[in-house]
């Protein structure tokens, strides 16, 4: 299964000292439903029969929800019951004995205190680090709190994603705004609540919002590090935008349109994007999704979809041919999609900013499988179970052709290098983050829409610099 950006960001710690009358199992389906993006399993009470049953449990709940389940300490339970991977202390099995024994694609954590231990666990390979308590903590009576400069230096002190621990609730998440972090893990801020979901559904509101700003830089550096090839087919408007935007971030792209170099660039290319407004281009779309179809990820573009039922019909038979793993354009384009009507004036309608965008963009998710991206004043990134809101960028991208499209390609490079809603979210914010630089300038040049282009382009290429 391998670990992704994502299944860090709100990590359930078990505690059965809240039960308060239902099982373990329950709790975490509570918690599940209000958002936890990953399970540890950790009772140092139980063992043998006891906590094997337990685990089995939880390990079904946590399939249905689609979350990976770890289990602490004990690697050979892991290994048994076939959880996605274990969290081992300083003190327990190695990192590199717990991979030897799980195999590669195990998620393995480690418990890191110090700069020195995060270092030698990245060397050994584990896929992320626990590093507290950042608070004080009620679950280990001799954790004491890490200063949060110190914390900070550990998490930028690694490539892995670091997730704070100890003591961490509602009330105080928030404190560590900054600090660098990929996720909390989270015991009695969870477990101890009254309504384990409501609290959970806080919590995780929160921490997308602290954890979003650390996502875009781990995930723009693996695509700097991996140069993905990423094939468009595109409309003539935006061929060129499009090809210089991935370039610019360290992509690669090919924009190939004949149907019969479909398999050949297939076979070489480490995403697909499609783009409706290339509808002389539909037959090599159909191909090259099918070449791609179990492989690399496929994003479709519906340019057009809310006011064109011809190009939704045939984008709807691509989307169920290919079975793409995102489909990404404005609100009306997406609920044009998820209700088969049109929705809207014209391919860059201005007025198309409907209410009900992130219901959408989540009804879309479930009916298709795909991450769906309702781009708008505020970015909707949903799949289904969670959702992301992405908010910033600036009226101007509307004010200039292709600005869409441009996202749409490099969705096609963050979901080569990480395939998750995070890994969406994290483009968006770079977008965004990168017209608002691209706007400030062209203020400060006193330019307009020419000068906001290409300062638009300058700021993509200035991530990478």
């Amino acid at each position: 299964m391998g670990l992704k950006l994502e299944d860090c960001i709100l990590y359930a710690v078990t505690d059965t000292s809240w039960l308060r009358g239902q099982t373990l199992a329950q709790q975490v389906e509570a918690a599940l439903q209000g958002g936890a993006t990953m399970v540890q399993l950790r009772e140092k009470e139980l063992e043998g029969e006891a906590l094997e049953q337990e685990a089995r449990e939880i390990l079904a709940v946590c399939r249905k929800y689609g979350v990976p389940l770890l289990i602490n300490d004990d690697v050979m339970l892991a290994k048994k019951i076939g959880a996605e991977g274990v969290h081992v202390g300083q003190s327990d099995m190695a990192a590199a004995e717990a991979r030897s024994i799980l195999g590669p694609d195990a998620i393995i954590g480690v418990t890191a205190r110090t700069i020195e231990q995060a270092q030698a666990a990245e060397k050994a390979g584990a896929d992320y680090l626990g590093s507290g308590a950042v608070f004080g903590t009620s679950t280990k009576k001799d954790a004491k709190p890490l200063d949060p400069a110190y914390f900070q230096q550990i998490c930028e002190s690694v490539s892995i994603p670091v997730v704070a621990i100890g003591g961490i609730t509602a009330n105080n998440i928030r404190q560590l705004e900054g600090r660098k972090m990929s996720g909390f893990a989270i015991v009695s801020g969870i477990f101890a609540a009254q309504d384990v979901e409501a609290q959970t559904k806080k919590l995780w509101k929160a921490a997308q919002e602290l954890c979003l700003p650390g996502g875009p830089e781990r995930l723009r550096a693996l695509v700097e590090k991996r140069r993905p090839v990423v094939q468009c087919i595109t409309n003539i408007v935006t061929v060129n935008d499009c090809a210089n935007a991935l370039l610019a971030i360290g992509g690669s792209p090919t924009m190939a349109h004949h149907p019969e170099e479909m398999a050949d660039f297939a076979a070489v290319s480490d995403a697909l994007v499609c783009n409706m407004g290339a509808t002389e281009s539909l037959v090599a779309m159909m191909a090259a999704g099918m070449a791609s179809k179990n492989g690399r990820p496929v994003v479709i573009d519906p340019v057009g979809c809310a006011s064109s039922a011809f190009r939704r019909g045939k984008c709807l038979e691509l989307i169920k041919a290919v079975q793409p793993s995102c489909i990404r354009g404005n609100a009306a384009e997406i609920k044009a999609l998820a209700t088969d009507h049109n929705t809207g004036r014209g391919v860059d309608d201005l007025e198309a900013e409907t209410p009900d965008a992130a219901r959408s963009a989540m009804d879309l998710a479930r009916k298709t499988g795909a991450i769906v991206v309702a781009s708008g004043e505020t970015d909707y990134i949903a799949d289904g179970i969670r959702l992301y809101e992405v908010k910033g960028g600036t009226a101007w991208m509307s004010r200039v052709t292709g600005t869409g499209c441009m996202l749409s390609s490099l969705l096609g490079a963050f979901l080569a290098v990480e395939n998750s809603a995070l890994s969406a979210a994290a483009c968006c914010a770079m977008m965004n983050t990168c017209a608002e630089k691209a706007l400030a300038e062209t203020a400060g040049r006193q330019g307009g829409t020419g000068t906001f282009h290409i300062c638009l382009m300058d700021a993509l290429s200035g991530i990478i610099q």
